[in-house]
């Protein structure tokens, strides 16, 4: 399989930091504004990883299946120069919109990122690009990356033909807890079996092309602050495989941290940066509202004073920092962010009330996972989550 392979040299020799963020939907009408609040850390790493949200293209037609959302989906490929701003080295562009506005807009958004000298992973023109692993070489040690995406439709995975996505499926099962009608049901998934032997199966390969193997994970559920049981279960099984962190997006929520034989699972950073959009569509974004509301669904309404249509957690996420050297991981923090009305992220500082609500909750929705985790402490301006 090809590597997107790329070098260059910064730091002490041995050592690296990568810096990862997530759920990046910026159209700002000012690229160059999009990130201007956080240039600063994310230039202190080594690599800088993002996790993209929408498709940058003129071309295709939006897709019956994808419905309202695919009409905000796309964007000018001019407005991706905000990646490169940064710069961003590597970005993963496999979601549920993928597929939104057809093959071309897949084929474009990869292009438009190629042409800015941004590496992608997760979707392309077919399956083979879809997994194919961007590597970089940083102070001696080789970085891979991969991507996949679990929330997606069948139209809008990759195959052999067709662009798309790199999928990581998972089967969900209803589970009554009493046996009469009507009853409450768990819900129970499982991996499927196919997409974790092919993810397995791609860790194994980049592992033996890389020091370090970077998974990103667009899974979960929208605005549940725990994840669902397929995945410790897919990001136990990378680990086992050789990757090194695993990479969660999509909850549009941060969500607990998991440490595993020394590799560290984001189940989901939390959102970044997201144009805002009005609110035209109103609060029941899940279902018709006279039938369910998020309350039901989700247990979260909308805060209708937000300048988002949605919960405030949804403006909460972070830039995380791994370091590592040939041993592994050493270190790694996590910097809270909180976007602003413009949707463009900003550092919470140590003298905020924020600080100390996200590191809180962040604490809190660890006790989700189920192995556990060390509860996170501050650390300067940010939260130290793991030191090797």
């Amino acid at each position: 399989m090809p590597l997107f392979v790329r070098t260059r040299e910064i730091h002490s020799m041995g050592q690296v930091t990568v810096a990862a963020v997530a759920d990046v939907s910026t159209g700002h009408a000012s690229p160059q504004d999009a990130f201007a609040s956080v240039l600063e850390p994310l230039r202190s790493a080594d690599l800088r990883f993002a996790q993209v949200e929408r498709l940058y293209s003129e071309r295709g037609c939006p897709q019956l299946q994808a419905g309202q959302a695919a009409l905000f989906n796309r964007q000018r490929p001019r407005l991706a120069s905000a990646f490169k701003s940064v710069p961003f080295d590597v970005l993963s562009i496999a979601s549920n919109m993928t597929g939104y506005w057809g093959s071309e807009a897949v084929e474009d958004t990869a292009e438009t990122f190629r042409l800015l000298g941004i590496a992608t992973v997760g979707a392309g023109r077919d399956i083979a690009a879809a997994r194919k692993p961007a590597i970089f070489t940083r102070n001696g040690l080789r970085i891979a990356f991969l991507g996949y995406v679990s929330t997606t439709l069948p139209q809008f995975w990759a195959t052999e033909t067709r662009a798309g996505s790199a999928p990581m499926r998972a089967h969900t099962f209803y589970e009554s807890y009493e046996y009469q009608p009507g009853a409450p049901a768990r819900v129970v998934t499982i991996p499927h079996a196919a997409d974790l032997a092919q993810l397995v199966s791609d860790v194994k390969l980049a592992k033996q092309n890389a020091d370090l193997v970077f998974v990103s994970l667009h899974w979960g559920v929208h605005f549940v602050p725990r994840p669902c049981d397929y995945q410790p279960v897919v990001a136990h099984a990378a680990i086992d495989a050789g990757a090194s962190v695993i990479l969660g997006h999509h909850p549009h929520q941060p969500q607990g941290i998991e440490i595993y034989k020394k590799s560290v699972i984001f189940y989901s950073i939390g959102n970044f940066s997201f144009a805002p959009r009005d609110k035209k569509r109103g609060p029941a974004l899940a279902a018709p509202q006279e039938e369910y509301t998020f309350e039901h669904i989700y247990s979260i309404e909308p805060d209708p004073g937000f300048f988002f249509d949605c919960h405030r957690h949804f403006n909460e996420g972070g830039i995380v920092f791994i370091e590592a050297d040939q041993t592994g991981i050493k270190h790694v923090t996590y910097l809270p962010t909180l976007m602003n009305e413009a949707g463009q992220p900003e550092v919470v500082h140590p003298n905020q009330l924020q600080f100390e609500k996200s590191l809180t909750y962040l604490n809190w929705a660890g006790k989700f996972i189920a192995g556990g985790m060390t509860q996170m402490k501050a650390m300067g301006d940010r939260y130290e989550i793991f030191r090797g």
